[in-house]
C-alpha cells in the first residue's frame, strides 16, 4: 500500500481513514526471531501489519543482539524486495534508540512504515519529539503509533488532565499518527490482575473504564486500536469465542483494530472487523440521502437515521467495508 504523507496533503478524510483502518490486526514479533524476513515476505494469511518489538519481549541484556538481528532481517527484505509486504513497525524502547536505529537502517529504512512508541503519557511523549523530527527528516513518509499503557493514567485525580494534554500533543503531530494504541496488559499488571478466558479486559472494571475514557478523548479525532487478547489456538477451545466477544465490546467503545500475538488470531480479528450487511446497507442509504428531509429508514424498515447525527458513523462503516468486506451475519 502506498503511504500517504504530509506533502501529499491527504486527498480526503476517507482515504486517510482507510489507511488507518488498514493496520487492522497488528502482529507482534520479538526482534530476536531469526525468521522475521521469511514470515513477512512469504506472508501469513490476512496479515496486514507487523510490529517488530525491541521492548517488553526482549530481555534487557539482549537488546544489542535484538537490534543487530532486526537490522539483519530488514536488510534481507531490502535485498529481496518481495512484491507484497505488510506494514512494518518497530517498537522501540526510547527516543535514543529510535534515533540510533534510524541512522543505522540506511537503505532498509524503506522497509518500515513507522515506529511504535511504548508507555506514552503527556510527559514521555514530549521526550520523543526531537528524535522523531530527525527521523522524519530522513524519511518523509514515516508514521508513529503511540501506545497509551503508562500506569500513570490509572490515577483518577490526574487522569482527565493527562489525557487532554496528551490529546493536544498528538494533535500537533496529527498527520504522523497512524493509530493511537491501548496496552491493556500494562494496566492490568499495575493492578496485579488478569482477564481469564471467559471474561474480557472490560470486566476488569478499573481497566475497562480507563479504556472507555481513552476512547472518549481520542476516538473522535484518531483511530484508536484495542488491546491484545491473550489467548490463542492450542489451548482452551473457547479462545476464539472469547476473542470475538471482546472485539464486539471494542467495537461498541469505538476502537478499530487489535494487537495480536499469534497467527491464529489474525483471521479472527479480520472477521470481527467485517461490516454486517445491514449496517453496510444502512450506511449507503444515509450517505445517498440528499433529500430535503434528512431522515431515512433502515434497509429493513426497522430503524431510523438522521443524516446530521449518523453520517459520521456511515462514513466509518463504508471505510471499514472497503478494508474488511461485508459479512452476512
Amino acid at each position: 500500500m502506498e503511504l500517504i504523507t504530509e506533502k501529499d496533503s491527504i486527498t480526503s478524510q476517507r482515504d486517510r481513514r482507510k489507511l488507518e483502518y488498514s493496520v487492522g490486526p497488528l502482529l507482534y514479533m520479538p526482534a530476536l526471531r531469526s525468521d522475521i524476513a521469511k514470515k513477512l515476505s512469504q506472508g501469513l494469511p490476512g496479515l496486514r501489519s507487523a510490529a517488530i518489538c525491541l521492548e517488553d519481549t526482549i530481555r534487557d541484556d539482549m537488546v544489542a543482539a535484538a537490534e543487530e538481528n532486526l537490522l539483519s532481517q530488514l536488510r534481507i527484505l531490502a535485498d529481496d524486495r518481495p512484491e507484497r509486504l505488510p506494514m512494518i513497525f518497530i517498537r522501540v524502547r526510547s527516543g535514543e534508540q529510535l534515533e540510533r536505529l534510524s541512522s543505522m537502517l540506511e537503505s532498509s529504512f524503506d522497509m518500515i512504515t513507522g515506529f511504535i512508541l511504548p508507555k506514552i503519557d503527556d510527559e514521555t511523549f514530549m521526550g520523543y519529539i526531537p528524535y522523531l523530527n530527525k527521523a522524519f527528516e530522513r524519511k518523509s513518509s514515516l508514521f508513529i503509533m503511540p501506545i497509551i499503557e503508562n500506569p500513570s493514567f490509572l490515577r483518577l485525580s490526574t487522569r482527565y488532565a493527562k489525557l487532554e494534554r496528551l490529546f493536544d500533543e498528538l494533535t500537533e503531530m496529527r498527520e504522523r499518527v497512524l493509530n493511537v494504541r491501548i496496552g491493556g496488559n500494562d494496566f492490568c499488571r499495575a493492578l496485579d490482575l488478569r482477564a481469564d478466558i471467559h471474561s474480557t479486559v472490560y470486566d476488569i472494571l478499573p481497566v475497562g473504564r480507563l479504556i472507555s475514557d481513552i476512547a472518549a478523548v481520542f476516538a473522535g479525532e484518531f483511530t484508536v486500536s484495542a488491546p491484545v487478547w491473550n489467548y490463542f489456538e492450542g489451548g482452551d477451545p473457547d479462545w476464539e469465542k472469547g476473542m470475538l466477544k471482546e472485539m464486539g465490546i471494542d467495537r461498541s467503545v469505538g476502537l478499530v483494530g487489535k494487537t495480536v500475538i499469534h497467527p491464529s488470531q489474525i483471521a479472527v480479528a479480520n472477521r470481527a472487523m467485517a461490516v454486517p450487511r445491514r449496517d453496510y446497507e444502512d450506511a449507503r442509504l444515509i450517505l445517498d440521502n440528499s433529500g430535503a428531509v434528512q431522515v431515512v429508514k433502515s434497509s429493513d424498515g426497522g430503524r431510523m437515521y438522521e443524516n446530521k447525527v449518523h453520517s459520521g458513523w456511515a462514513e466509518k462503516i463504508l471505510a471499514l467495508a472497503e478494508v474488511y468486506g461485508v459479512s452476512e451475519g
